[in-house]
């Protein structure tokens, strides 16, 4: 009975929370003191948590440390795993995911040892949290299928539980653009929740209804929001009710039904007015504005404008300003009032220069470029466009100098340190040198007379042995060679028709696993003849060195981080720790193929669940490369035999193949060694040492040109001729603009060491911001990663190829997955090219280049037309549409001479930019350019017709000056209208 009434009293608690907040506690602390019941203690610490963990963190922390040691004094399990997961939470909060991660665990690990599925689950669901915030996706997506695994094996879980975890594992596909997985699972979610949780089900009806939006499908779209807010009305929930409303009008507005969009985005006006929710007021006012702007009811649209600013005023929401004001400065250009424009454009400017918004930046000066125009006031739209780009100029500048000093002062640092290094040990060389010259002089005269009469015979019975073991080296060689060669032409023949067979949709899931058994085992045995090859060359002293200097620690990333990947597939725990370092001398393929092998061994061999480390030091001119990874079978008797060819230490376990046996001959062929240890009885250990000193190699194992990662640092007289040089080379207009997309900033820069002399580099940490990038530089190629944070490299392909700015632009893929089936999804997304990490630098450049020249290649086809026939060149269907539409527009009002770049924009639906930029990759033309090229062939044909008067000609096709036609005629076709007849 005491103990029933304490839970009472608890159950009546928490109505008197927010007047008495105080006494709660004290009487909760009071409370704690009489009671002896486990169960109803922790459950009163709990509640003291959660009182404590917003206002008085460190407090709340005290609290759960208490839970667990005093849950543990009484071997109560549950309380102490209730402990480790509140002091998880508090470190969520913090944003210590490591810390949080740890009590997690082991509140996990109570609850999965005592069988109390309600434990676990509480546990996995912050643990999905903290992988959710560390973007670690593939890490989430496990604990969501272990927590799904737990609550569907457990007769006591809720189903409302169940969709709760399913909602979590829907929010992962649907941040990673995955929308058609994304909208699976929230209908599985959805069709467990039954009556009960009316407001959840809505909840997840209306997102729904938002992926759909997101795949282009608005009937599906709005089919659910409709069934979200009819829930929405009959549990009398207006807010969610008005809400849908709201994304109703975002629909309408995206379809053109400007009339419906006002009726929805009126009724959701209304509500959030009458209960003061000024962030939504805010955005509906806004959008409301631009839909009057775009149906010229300009009055309407000033007002909700105005309105909009005072809400944005209200809630201090600075973001959303430079947005409301350019609004405003459009409206005011549509009614020609330029002066008033131009103020609100202004004051859009000042805001983005404060919040360093440098998209507003530039599509503000975008904006007063265009007023400034209409205005006729050329002058001040040649410094708004000038202005825009010097900015970009500066900002790029500043960051260029900051970086080129700091390499600078660490090249001397660095440089002095080695030098007094170097001068310290050649001293002490050269003393010992002297001592044991003297030593040996003494022992050489005595021994010298013997050993010149025992050197003699020994000598010529070696010479005769090294003469045999030679030709039997060189035969050896040579049978390895001619049969390895052999072997490539039938494996390749198998590969072929298997690929082929595998491309097929409707091949059988038994028939795709027995031909992808076929294609791996295939593609294990080429991995083998190449290696044969590799070993046959060493062994006949072909394979020579190819030094050249390069950036060692970008070349160490970029090759681990495919394994890191395979490693979360895998299942494993895969860590990287490479060690800052200055430029390096090395053979790039051979410092590859280690690597390679390295750690396709480690993966090949780890332990179930096992850890793989790599590490990379610079210690005295020379590179250390440790590969530890978990394996519990192999013994120290095993060690001195991993680098024979196809060591097997037991009849159960497959052999090592020649893998090691190669790392072995190409770290002695680079003047390095290798070795095998295991640090603990449960790992193995390979270190590498390779030197990466110029003197550590010969002349003739340097290479005669520069490395494609050269970056060495010139000395100061040559810095003064070479760096105007680069700096112009970089900044060179005429030179194409790449775009880079990669969440790995080391694979960004590597990526840019590689291209940035013959290109033009930005760059882009993920999808969504390499879409932004996209669209307002409209660059030449772009290069992306698959697999990033917020958008990935699918979002980022389908995105830019289903958009008419953008379609023409060449995408090579990039990524750590290299199944066929990872490759053919990144291809369907419209990509030109698609490569797995790590790719060799040269094939990336080949690509990058052919993929160039083909876009100049349809540009000079064009420019060699009479008129557009899109139908005759390799064009995306987006871009045949656009030159269609183009024609019809010429056929129209080509021979108007007021058919102009401002009535051209209008009538194809694009903004005076990006209509010059699409012009300008497809037909090398600019948008004025374009139409006196259009003009001059018509002028052509019509010359051609005997009898027709050349001053009526020109007139005809629009020029208003005979003179100036005559004038861009001889321009353009290299003679005048009148030589051109005959």
């Amino acid at each position: 009975m005491k103990n029933f009434g304490v839970l009472v009293l608890l159950f009546f608690l928490p109505f008197v929370f927010f007047a008495q907040s105080a006494k709660k506690v004290d009487s909760l602390e009071h409370l704690l003191i009489n009671v002896t019941d486990d169960s109803t203690r922790v459950a009163i610490q709990k509640r003291l948590y959660s009182l404590f963990y917003d206002s008085l963190p460190d407090k709340a922390a005290a609290i759960s440390k208490n839970i667990v040691k005093t849950s543990k004094a009484a071997n109560y399990e549950i309380g102490t795993a209730s402990g480790y997961c509140l002091l998880g939470h508090h470190f969520v909060t913090k944003s210590e995911y490591d810390s949080a991660n740890y009590y997690l665990h082991k509140s996990l690990q109570i609850g999965l040892d005592i069988n109390k599925p309600k434990v676990s689950l509480n546990a996995l669901e912050w643990i999905i949290n903290v992988h959710l915030k560390r973007q670690n996706r593939d890490s989430a997506l496990y604990y969501v299928a272990k927590a799904i695994t737990i609550a569907e094996s457990s007769p006591g879980i809720s189903k409302e539980k169940l969709a709760r975890i399913k909602l979590n594992e829907a929010r992962i596909y649907y941040n990673e653009g995955g929308y058609e997985k994304a909208v699976a699972k929230y209908i599985e979610a959805d069709a467990l929740l039954e009556r009960g949780y009316d407001d959840l089900k809505a909840f997840v009806k209306s997102q729904i209804g938002l992926v759909y939006y997101q795949l282009y499908r608005n009937d599906k779209a709005k089919s659910y929001y409709m069934q979200a807010q009819e829930i929405y009305e009959r549990e009398s929930n207006r807010n969610g009710y008005y809400f849908v409303e709201n994304k109703l009008g975002n629909l309408a507005m995206d379809e053109g039904d400007h009339e419906q969009a006002v009726i929805h985005y009126t009724a959701a006006y209304e509500h959030f007015k009458s209960v003061n929710g000024l962030s939504d007021l805010e955005a509906i006012c806004g959008n409301l504005g631009y839909i009057y702007l775009s149906l010229g009811k300009f009055g309407i649209s000033e007002r909700y404008f105005k309105e909009a600013f005072s809400y944005a005023e209200e809630t201090k929401n600075t973001v959303s300003l430079p947005y409301l004001y350019n609004g405003l400065g459009e409206l005011y250009a549509g009614l020609n009032r330029y002066d008033e424009a131009v103020i609100q454009f202004q004051k859009a400017l000042s805001i983005s220069e404060q919040t360093k918004s440098s998209t507003y930046i530039k599509e503000t000066y975008s904006f007063l470029t265009e007023v400034y125009q209409k205005a006729g006031d050329f002058e001040k739209a040649f410094n708004s466009q000038t202005a825009l780009h010097e900015i970009q100029d500066s900002i790029r500048k500043k960051a260029d100098l900051v970086k080129i000093n700091e390499i600078e002062t660490k090249y001397q640092t660095e440089k002095k340190e080695q030098e007094i290094k170097l001068l310290t040990s050649q001293a002490e060389l050269e003393k010992q040198k002297a001592k044991n010259e003297k030593s040996l002089f003494i022992a050489g005269i005595l021994i010298l007379g013997l050993a010149v009469i025992g050197l003699y015979f020994l000598f010529r019975n070696k010479q005769r042995t090294n003469d045999k073991l030679r030709q039997l080296e060189a035969a050896k060689s040579r049978f390895f060679a001619n049969i390895s060669h052999e072997f490539r032409t039938p494996l390749t023949l198998i590969s072929g028709p298997v690929a082929h067979q595998l491309s097929k949709e409707k091949l059988s899931s038994e028939d795709k696993t027995d031909l992808g058994l076929i294609q791996r085992n295939a593609n294990r045995l080429l991995d083998l003849v190449d290696q044969l090859l590799d070993l046959s060359k060493i062994e006949a002293g072909r394979r020579k060195l190819k030094i050249s200097k390069g950036n060692l620690e970008l070349f160490l990333k970029h090759l681990v981080e495919p394994f890191s990947y395979q490693s979360v597939r895998k299942g494993l725990t895969f860590n990287s720790n490479i060690k800052p370092t200055e430029e390096a001398w090395f053979d790039k393929d051979l410092v590859e193929k280690i690597i390679g092998n390295l750690l396709s061994n480690a993966l090949k061999y780890c332990d179930e669940n096992g850890k793989i480390d790599f590490k990379a030091e610079i210690v005295k001119d020379k590179v250390c490369i440790h590969v530890t990874n978990d394996d519990r079978n192999l013994t120290e008797r095993d060690l001195p035999k991993l680098f024979d060819r196809f060591h097997q230490n037991n009849s159960v376990n497959q052999g090592f193949g020649i893998g090691l046996s190669l790392v072995k001959e190409l770290a002695h062929l680079s003047h390095g060694e290798v070795k095998a240890d295991k640090p603990n009885a449960g790992t193995v250990r390979f270190s590498v040492t390779l030197p990466i000193s110029k003197k550590a190699f010969a002349k003739d194992e340097l290479a005669m040109e520069n490395s494609l990662l050269e970056s060495a640092k010139p000395n100061p007289i040559a810095k003064m001729i070479s760096m105007p040089e680069e700096e112009e080379q970089i900044n060179d207009e005429t030179l194409p603009l790449l775009l880079i997309v990669d969440d790995n900033e080391e694979i960004r820069l590597f990526i840019k060491s590689l291209l940035k002399n013959d290109y033009r580099v930005l760059q882009a940490k993920n999808g969504k911001e390499g879409v932004e990038v996209a669209f307002e530089t409209i660059p030449d190629l772009i290069v992306s990663d698959v697999m990033m944070p917020v958008e990935d490299g699918i979002y980022l392909g389908n995105r830019l190829k289903s958009d008419e700015r953008t379609s023409h632009i060449p995408i090579v893929l990039l990524t750590a997955k290299s199944a066929e089936e990872d490759e053919l999804a990144g291809l369907k997304t419209g990509a030109d090219a698609y490569m797995t990490k790590p790719f060799k630098e040269e094939k990336l450049r080949v690509v990058i280049e052919k993929l160039i020249a083909s876009r100049t290649a349809i540009q000079e086809k064009f420019s060699k037309q009479i008129f557009l026939k899109p139908n005759e060149i390799e064009l995306t269907s987006l871009d045949a549409q656009l030159l269609q539409r183009i024609q019809v527009i010429l056929d129209d009002l080509l021979t108007d001479p007021n058919f102009g770049v401002t009535m051209f924009s209008d009538q194809i639906g694009l903004s005076r930019m990006h209509l010059h930029r699409k012009l300008k990759a497809l037909t090398g033309y600019s948008t004025t350019e374009f139409i006196r090229a259009q003009r001059l062939k018509l002028a052509a044909q019509l010359i051609k017709k005997k009898g027709v008067n050349i001053s009526e000609i020109g007139y005809a096709v629009g020029f208003n000056q005979p003179a100036y036609f005559s004038t861009c005629f001889k321009e353009y076709f290299g003679c005048s209208p009148s030589e051109y007849t005959s």
